[in-house]
């Protein structure tokens, strides 16, 4: 072979970005078919939960207190919201998912990296490390990816809510994504992304709920007769 037939790779062929969906109506039938209980405004109201939650941090607060009630309120609203359609909350090894009735898919809440929620040059991966059962159901994704792409999908498939809270740009930006790559204690790669957009951060804008005053309490007084 002469050096004129030598040729390097680009950086894409190693580097492959997952199959990516932005178009807000693609997004809505690609959860539909993923389950028939998802939709756009489901997920939103989950992150509009953990955003508010973020808000009621003051100075006081502890250094990771926004980012740690905005990761429980995310959660605990998704799976409420889930279990009113009868999904089930499951707890494997201090990992919490939702997971559908007929079991065919389970959701996971992450934070991800500054690249979550966007199409760009790099697919995101997660901001915390993970551990063995984030591994374990990334790796039984890939064999699903691998091997069932030609006949109906079996086991259950192990989606997350992705994520990432920009400073900058005071928003939150999310998606629905398939982990399908682990490397160095974080998920890294996706087999298919569902871009669901921003939400900007507005603080005045959350009103979790509307303290009505009580009314003036009200004393009947009777006049007391002589004896």
């Amino acid at each position: 072979m002469s050096n004129s037939d030598f040729r390097l790779a680009s950086p894409e062929s190693f580097n492959q970005l997952a199959k990516t969906l932005v178009e807000p109506d693609e997004v809505r039938a690609r959860l539909l078919q993923l389950h028939p209980d998802l939709s756009p405004e489901l997920l939103s109201k989950a992150i509009l939960k953990g955003l508010s939650a973020r808000n009621e941090t003051t100075r006081a607060s502890a250094p990771t207190a926004a980012g740690g009630k905005q990761w429980f309120d995310t959660l605990d609203e998704l799976r409420n919201l889930l279990l009113e359609k009868q999904w089930n909350p499951h707890d494997q090894r201090n990992c919490p998912f939702a997971i559908a009735p007929d079991r065919s898919i389970s959701i996971v809440v992450m934070t991800g990296n500054a690249d979550t929620g966007k199409q760009g040059l790099e697919d995101p991966s997660t901001a915390a490390d993970k551990g063995a059962v984030a591994e374990g159901y990334v790796s039984s994704n890939r064999q699903h990816k691998l091997f069932n792409q030609a006949q109906e999908q079996q086991g259950t498939q192990v989606w997350a809510l992705l994520y990432h809270y920009d400073k900058t740009l005071k928003e939150v930006r999310y998606e629905l994504s398939l982990p399908t790559d682990f490397s160095k204690k974080k998920i890294t790669g996706w087999g298919e992304r569902l871009i669901l957009g921003s939400i900007p951060n507005n603080p005045t804008g959350f009103t979790i709920r509307e303290d009505v005053p009580n009314a003036p309490a009200t004393v009947e007084v009777q006049p007391k007769t002589g004896t």
